[in-house]
């Protein structure tokens, strides 16, 4: 063991002697410097390896290196980096790759060595730590949302990122969240083309390199209507694509389509009929009485055998309004307790409040 310690000790001496010879550190600091390595490098050489040796010595290493930055700054000294500080940022490196190589279960070790490449902008370093990573725990959905996210954000390439994203799916086909998370990363993809495209014509030189399908957002269509065949029935993962399609403009009519497929999959579940009711006091305030009596005739003739058939004719509510109605429109009253929902008395009391808000709304 103290062979390879002297060894190690041995290959540090030229960067301490350079350390030294352009004054970044006295003589006594560079052999306090050694002895502290010489320390870590015999508690890493243990027949029992711990997790924690490595992290201590990384981060003696990444102090020291913060050390040499600040000298630098203050003396104005800003020579010798390959001899110096590449030198350490090496040392760092290869730490990282020992302590992963022994414990590739834990990954914040492989979060924290991308960090340190992130923050040094080293972006070959992140892709190929990313790629290893993906290779040992290809099962963690996360992992490769946030690998994709890098490529998409960071190293700007969309390629690779939805190469990432499909993969990641064929490994892991029931998570939800991947789903999300590529149908968004392509209504970005869009709209970096769009404002790529209004960039060019204002200066003159567009050259329609992209189809206006492509524009429109066809592709995340794609994946939105395979994530629905990959999980069919599921009207809650549905409804989670809305709010995202809703935050770009171009996808308004997208949209639509969306809600239309929807009543046609889920005509009687009154989950549905609720969110399309909060959407429409979204686009459209000014007749909201009218707006309501149209939702609530095609919900009664749609949800005729449906939960949400619950009468409350005694309110003179036009139709036929279940609990999830009631919910729904009560956003419309701040006023309204919700504790006044719980006895049937309260309901329609809720409800005449309700009328009596929307009359006044459609007088108006």
């Amino acid at each position: 063991m103290a062979e390879f310690v002297q060894q190690s000790i041995e290959e540090m001496l030229p960067e301490l002697e350079q350390m030294e010879r352009i004054e970044l550190f006295t003589k006594a600091e560079t052999n306090q410097i050694l002895k502290k390595r010489k320390a870590l490098e015999y508690r890493m050489r243990r027949r029992t390896k711990y997790k924690e040796d490595y992290m201590q010595y990384i981060e003696y290493e990444k102090g020291a290196l913060d050390l040499i930055k600040k000298r630098r700054k203050k003396t104005g000294i800003h020579y010798k980096k390959v001899e110096i500080d590449y030198s350490i940022v090496h040392r760092i490196h290869r730490l990282y790759r020992q302590v992963i190589a022994r414990f590739q279960s834990d990954v914040e070790l492989w979060l924290s060595h991308i960090k340190f490449s992130l923050d040094r902008n080293e972006k070959s370093h992140v892709s190929r730590i990313f790629a290893q990573l993906l290779q040992v725990h290809s099962k963690n959905p996360d992992l490769w949302i946030l690998a994709a996210k890098w490529e998409f954000e960071n190293n700007k390439n969309a390629d690779n990122a939805r190469t990432l994203m499909q993969r990641g799916l064929r490994f892991n086909p029931a998570s939800k969240a991947l789903w999300l998370e590529y149908y968004r990363m392509e209504l970005l993809f869009v709209e970096k083309l769009r404002k790529r495209r209004e960039l060019l014509q204002s200066t003159g030189m567009d050259q329609n390199e992209e189809s206006s399908e492509v524009l429109n957002g066809v592709i995340a269509q794609i994946v939105y209507r395979k994530a629905l065949e990959a999980f069919p029935g599921d009207l809650k993962f549905a409804l989670s694509f809305l709010p995202v399609c809703r935050l770009f403009d171009f996808m308004s009519k997208e949209e639509e389509a969306m809600f239309e497929g929807l009543e046609t999959l889920f005509p009687f579940d009154p989950n549905l009929w609720e969110v399309k009711a909060k959407r429409q006091l979204e686009i459209d305030q000014e007749n909201p009485l009218e707006m309501f009596h149209k939702i609530f005739q095609q919900a009664t003739e749609n949800v005729k055998r449906a939960k949400i058939y619950t009468p409350v004719l005694e309110t003179g509510v036009p139709g036929i309004m279940g609990a999830s109605w009631v919910r729904c429109l009560l956003q419309m009253l701040p006023c309204v307790r919700r504790r006044m929902m719980q006895t049937r008395l309260g309901m329609q009391l809720a409800a005449r409040l309700i009328i009596d808000k929307l009359s006044s709304l459609g007088n108006t």
